[in-house]
């Protein structure tokens, strides 16, 4: 058989010597939302090219559709979705039934609701279905295949109810379930799923969310394909004070596995932000990160500066005074240099959604803030100061077609994650594998799949024979 790639090809600006990253002044889209935007997901909800943004509000309960004008701008006074929860406490935009468009993923903290509302494709959505109205204090969310299917399933934390469940998804929107993750870990905040051992199914990263005492732990469990879960001997962390993000991500390239943990802790400036890392024998070390955030929120990874390597962006829970968003560029060494502020005129930036909202290219975000009822835009602004060193990074596939193994080509010796979606839009596989280096396919059938390269937002297309 003939070797044949099929290559997309990326080009970055490395920004560190002639470039840098800059964002617009805070432009507020709506300085009036429900009381209290606690939540917020961006997407391609209406079915243009332009992202949206969808805010929901935990003491007003309302569940707000921004469509973007398709210029970067959106209105001011959104489309109000109906629902039945109260104080939400979970949002997500997801493709839950196949059919090619978002959905939305909410849970009610007050009334132990998990629901979803199926997208028309058009920034229209169906009614509210409830997948269960039994979670005790349904809170944190999320999504990605379970068990030893193809599509996308659901854990919840019920806080009240000191457990994690998961909700199997049959593909079309109908869910069974709960089925148990974890029923030891008190008040558990936030879950988190991804594959962290490479054995292709995803695993759950839990934390608890105390408001008061030191604590707080996070705690990983790894699934055996098929939706069981097993608690690891050791604890990544413990003794912490109200614990509010922490997810697993590769922040320095070696097979360790990462964590960013934000503590943001009940007392004014007490917060730390934490890298944590698998030592190698067993345990974890974890190093606080310098920053001007004294209680930090959320975190999320992303390329703000287009130069391939995934940014640290970080936000307050603090009320009034002091910076509300920062940014960690990544020195693609290894580690991040200090951060740079991108604003600090909000109070309790708790979330933020990144997107390219503008399409120019760059990475933009949209930010609630809680204490002050706002939705928030801040334009990135990639400034070229002279004219810049490019280099071309180009992913190949080959051999393409192919049978049983495929190699993701680069210039870049770098370990990725992937997706695996079949011609249908369903996930059929999770990768963590370094690039030049063969991924097995032989639990593939024979068709057309579609390869994402998540850490780069690159999709190739690859025939299974």
């Amino acid at each position: 058989m003939r070797k044949s790639t099929l290559a997309f090809t990326i080009t970055f600006c490395f920004l560190s010597i002639h470039a840098q990253t800059t964002f617009k002044s805070k432009v507020t889209i709506n300085g009036n939302t429900g009381n209290t935007p606690f939540n917020i997901a961006s997407g391609l909800i209406n079915g243009d090219a332009y992202p949206d943004i969808l805010v929901a509000t935990y003491f007003d309960e309302t569940m707000e559709y921004y469509e973007n004008n398709g210029d970067g701008t959106f209105p001011s006074t959104p489309v109000l979705i109906s629902n039945t929860l109260q104080e939400i406490g979970g949002l997500k935009l997801v493709d839950l039934n196949s059919d090619g468009t978002l959905d939305i993923i909410a849970a009610g903290y007050t009334n132990d609701k998990l629901v979803w509302f199926e997208g028309n494709g058009d920034g229209t959505f169906g009614a509210e279905q409830t997948i269960s109205s039994s979670i005790a204090g349904a809170n944190g969310l999320a999504v990605g295949t379970v068990d030893a299917g193809n599509t996308i399933d659901i854990a919840v934390t019920a806080y009240d109810g000191n457990e994690v469940v998961w909700f199997s998804n049959d593909g079309s929107g109908s869910f069974t379930g709960p089925n148990t993750i974890d029923n030891t870990i008190s008040a558990p905040g936030s879950v988190n799923l991804k594959d962290v051992d490479g054995d292709l199914d995803l695993d759950a990263f839990i934390t608890n969310a105390q408001f008061a005492g030191s604590t707080d732990i996070a705690v990983l469990f790894r699934n055996d394909g098929n939706g069981t879960f097993t608690q690891d001997a050791t604890d990544v962390t413990t003794g912490k004070n109200y614990i509010f993000n922490a997810f697993s991500a590769n922040l320095d390239g070696d097979t360790n596995v990462d964590f960013l943990l934000s503590e943001l802790h009940v007392t004014a400036g007490a917060g730390n932000f934490y890298w944590i890392e698998e030592d190698g024998v067993g345990g974890y070390t974890e190093t606080a990160f310098t920053t001007s955030i004294g209680n930090p929120a959320a975190a999320q990874l992303h390329d703000l500066d287009n130069d391939s390597f995934l940014d640290i962006i970080l936000s307050s829970g603090q009320t009034n005074a002091g910076n509300d968003i920062v940014w960690f560029r990544n020195d693609g060494a290894g580690g991040y240099e200090a951060e740079a502020v991108i604003d600090d005129t909000q109070s309790q930036a708790f979330v933020f959604t990144v997107n390219d909202f503008d399409q120019d290219g760059d990475l933009d975000i949209a930010s609630c803030a809680y204490n002050q009822d706002d939705l928030n835009y801040f334009e990135n602004e990639l400034i070229t100061l002279s004219n810049p060193t490019v280099e071309s990074t180009s992913f190949g596939l080959w051999p393409n077609p192919t049978s049983n193994e495929i190699v993701i080509s680069s210039p870049i010796e770098e370990e990725i994650d992937i997706t695996i979606y079949d011609s249908t839009g369903r996930i059929v596989a999770f990768v963590r594998s370094y690039t030049n280096t063969s991924i097995d396919l032989n639990n593939l059938t024979a068709g057309l799949y579609v390869l994402q390269i998540d850490d780069y937002q690159t999709t190739l297309k690859f025939v299974k024979q």
